[in-house]
């Protein structure tokens, strides 16, 4: 074969090319803040201005108390691995290249629990509790998408 057109399409060279990470779309205002706010390289969860409990996702009522007031506070972006799954199967082609990757469920030290990747680890070591802390993953040239990685206790 001698040109790229000889071969099947999944083949070709252009196919090859990993496309770009996707972002979160969030259609609600107060999920678009949530991410908006990541982007100084924080994380930022929702407090209740009524009983004080921290929230996210968020939303615009307290799960605990019912008051729809609330402040955004800065995480201290240390917490613990509560669950995790070693994933062998890229779902999105912009992920493949990075398979076997860590998806996680980390419980944050103000009592929420966040969906994320956790990254740079050797999966042998992974148990529950282990301390973590956040990172933010440049994805494309302006967007910051926080994941995890261990820390020393």
């Amino acid at each position: 074969m001698s040109s790229e057109s000889d071969l099947p399409p999944k083949m070709r060279p252009s196919a090859q090319v990993a496309p770009p990470k996707p972002r979160p779309r969030p259609q609600d205002p107060v999920e678009q803040e949530f991410w908006k706010r990541c982007q100084d390289g924080n994380l930022y969860f929702q407090r209740c201005s009524g009983c004080g409990c921290f929230r996210h996702l968020p939303r615009y009522m307290c799960a605990k108390c019912g008051a729809p007031e609330f402040s955004w506070e800065r995480s201290s972006g240390k917490g613990t691995l509560f669950s995790w799954t070693v994933t062998h199967q890229a779902l999105h082609p912009a992920f493949a290249a990075e398979i076997p990757f860590v998806a996680a469920v980390v419980e944050l030290e103000e009592g929420v629990r966040m969906a994320t990747r956790l990254i740079g680890c050797d999966h042998e070591r992974l148990a529950l509790d282990l301390p973590v802390e956040v990172e933010f993953e440049l994805i494309g040239e302006d967007f910051r998408l926080p994941v995890f990685r261990l820390r020393e206790s």
